[in-house]
């Protein structure tokens, strides 16, 4: 016998969309203000659903940051202040998790059109050091929470907000006026936290490729 089985298997396992936001700044510029100076995020993502709770997803996104110690009163060693300006592209691999099984079908009993998920990944931060005039390409990892709504069979709405960890302190190095906000104090051993983030908030809508799964018993 054969049927659809919404239970165990997401009714469409392929999405397709484009997402856009703001993207801001953490660091020796920016030590704890979320959403300062946001700056434009746009870009692309897919998503194949493995089940009604878990997905992979692949997304692209060209960003900018910006960050300024005026902003906040820091005085960098040697009483001077910075600021800077970056664009670059986040290419990252993430898990999602819904915390409600989400789902269209007649036949799934318990599916529900929206859901709140956590994703966890890693990612790719590419960008042109203007500075020493090299492209630059440092790994990061996204950690993030958000929603989804299947507005209906076809279509997918929904909203993201992560954190990226780099492991580097010179993302916000961008000309030789600014070279203090790589590691300013010095130290010698940098901590979790000494190093630089940046964040992306998005709204994307994707839509929903291929018939549903069958299986036959």
């Amino acid at each position: 016998m054969c049927f659809i089985s919404t239970t165990a298997f997401a009714e469409y396992n392929h999405e397709l969309g484009i997402t856009g936001g703001v993207s801001f700044y953490l660091g020796d510029a920016n030590y704890k203000t979320p959403f300062w100076k946001p700056r434009m995020a746009i870009g692309g993502m897919y998503r194949y659903n493995i089940d009604t709770r878990w997905a992979i997803k692949v997304c692209a996104v060209y960003a900018q940051v910006e960050g300024d110690t005026r902003d906040f009163g820091y005085i960098m060693p040697g009483g001077v202040y910075a600021s800077f300006k970056r664009s670059f592209v986040d290419a990252s691999l993430s898990v999602e998790f819904n915390f409600l099984d989400i789902g269209e079908s007649k036949y799934a009993i318990g599916n529900y059109k929206a859901t709140p998920y956590i994703m966890l990944g890693v990612g790719l931060t590419a960008y042109s050091n203007l500075l020493d005039a090299k492209n630059m390409y440092h790994v990061n990892i996204p950690v993030g929470i958000g929603g989804k709504w299947k507005i209906n069979k076809r279509f997918t709405l929904g909203l993201e907000w992560s954190i990226h960890k780099l492991f580097i302190d010179d993302f916000d190095v961008t000309s030789s006026s600014n070279t203090i906000l790589d590691n300013p104090y010095k130290s010698s051993k940098n901590g979790f936290f000494d190093t630089d983030w940046y964040s992306i908030c998005n709204l994307y809508l994707t839509v929903n490729l291929f018939d549903p799964k069958r299986f036959c018993r």
